[in-house]
């Protein structure tokens, strides 16, 4: 049987995904996660060519590189909210990736806070909508994102200080 990607969703089809925890073995009660080499292949098969990891301890980078796929880790703390520099480092390199055309997937541990953020902070940053729209857009494709009101205040902060430049 094949990988399931936990809370995996396109925000913008083959371009910039959202994902929980990969390799998810005995996340928690009840999720029986695949192997990190399951979700990686997984991955490939849709397309994903870079991985944007935003927990606290990353991925095993050589595992990740065998698949081919780029990396960057970025630690973000659970429920918090990113800095302009951490929303910076993220955005040059997704933007490099797609520019590439290397489809991007972000992920923490649940995929809804720091992903739903950053995922956000990525519409505004591509200047193609506000922040309140970016919020919603995000919470209409992937539900329950962006839990906490630093993380969504970030998001406006962000626009506020791109428009300032």
């Amino acid at each position: 049987m094949g990988s399931v990607v936990l809370n995996f969703s396109w925000l913008i089809p083959n371009q910039i995904a959202g994902a929980g925890q990969l390799g998810a073995d005995g996340f928690g009660p009840g999720l029986e996660g695949e192997s990190l080499a399951g979700d990686l292949q997984q991955l490939r098969r849709d397309g994903v060519g870079a991985i944007v990891s935003l927990t606290e301890e990353g991925l095993d980078r050589s595992m990740v590189g065998s698949y081919g796929i780029s990396y960057l880790h970025l630690p973000v703390g659970d429920m918090k909210a990113p800095s302009f520099e951490e929303i910076d480092r993220f955005l040059a390199f997704a933007r490099g990736c797609i520019e590439d055309r290397l489809p991007v997937v972000v992920h923490c541990r649940a995929g809804m806070g720091r992903t739903g953020t950053m995922l956000a902070c990525y519409l505004v940053g591509q200047e193609t909508m506000p922040p309140s729209e970016a919020v919603a857009e995000v919470r209409r494709v992937r539900p329950g994102s962006i839990e906490t009101t630093a993380q969504e205040a970030v998001v406006h902060r962000f626009a506020e200080h791109r428009r300032a430049g």
